[in-house]
């Protein structure tokens, strides 16, 4: 059995996408590290709404608006590589990209632009749930408007997994790219599940994901989500140099597998394409 395309590719925002964890990496000891954890481990479970997350972390962490934009201007300084030549070529050959997060809509959806897919594919937590108006904020900051408000199509839900199905559902099959606890939650609402490890390793996510991309690199992700035939034919193309990065990487192993039934029908697919002139057969490994 040949293997079959993604026409929906769902991305993490934060590490998947970019190297900083959103505002996460702003808890400062122990204690504020273990409540962040909590927080996270609550969405996931489904016991506290996405958007109440964001919120929560927010109350916890106390962030002035000067560290905000500093972790908001840090995405496009620290993207993953590959990930906009990924999502330009998903795009061209018409697979639609989006991107998920639980942070606020506007800087995603900004970072989600500059990265080639449109804010109405950008799901996020809108306005009504940030609380800038605390009481910790800076009197003198007072009257400075924050540059992240903005609405989304985001409505309450329980976590990822719910954002999935609530809106994105009725795309046909749908792969989700992520890294994170809460990313692996959404596994039983997409057909398929990728633990992009490159940029920060969980085991629990690692060992329990059905397919693995081990390396720095999104370039793998182009042959998971369109086929190998299809990288085969951007190889000399406009993706010429992306296609080329995804095949190497498969050849140094970059594409693990959990479970074997993929990784057979991924390595019958390399092995039923004809391979451009001087390039090498695609060895896979067929498991973890």
């Amino acid at each position: 059995m040949a293997w079959r395309p993604f026409p929906l590719t769902l991305f993490d925002c934060d590490s998947t996408l970019s190297t900083v964890e959103g505002i996460d990496e702003l808890a400062d000891g122990e204690d504020q590290q273990r409540q962040i954890a909590e927080l996270t481990d609550a969405a996931m479970e489904g016991s506290l709404p996405l958007e109440d997350v964001y919120g929560e972390r927010l109350s916890v962490l106390q962030p002035t608006r000067a560290q905000m934009r500093a972790v908001r201007d840090r995405y496009k300084a620290t993207v993953v590589p590959n990930a906009k030549e990924v999502i330009t070529a998903l795009n061209d050959h018409g697979n639609e990209s989006w991107v998920i997060s639980g942070g606020l809509y506007e800087p995603v959806a900004e970072f989600a632009t500059w990265l080639g897919v449109p804010s109405e594919r950008v799901r996020a937590v809108p306005t009504e749930f940030d609380p800038l108006n605390g009481d910790w904020w800076s009197p003198n900051q007072s009257v400075e408007r924050y540059a992240c408000y903005s609405s989304s199509g985001l409505t309450t839900s329980t976590g990822k997994a719910d954002i999935i199905r609530q809106h994105v559902g009725d795309h046909g099959r749908k792969m989700f790219v992520g890294d994170g606890v809460s990313d692996l939650a959404t596994a039983t609402s997409v057909d398929l599940f990728v633990a992009f490890a490159g940029v920060i390793r969980r085991p629990n996510v690692v060992e329990n994901a059905p397919v693995v991309v081990s390396c720095p690199s999104l370039a793998p992700v182009l042959a998971l989500a369109t086929s190998p035939g299809t990288v085969k034919d951007m190889v000399g193309g406009r993706h010429d140099e992306v296609a080329r990065r995804c095949l190497e990487e498969i050849d140094a192993g970059g594409i693990t597998f959990n479970d074997e039934r993929l990784a057979e029908m991924f390595q019958s697919s390399f092995d039923s394409t004809s391979r451009p002139t001087g390039a090498q057969r695609h060895h896979l490994p067929t498991s973890k």
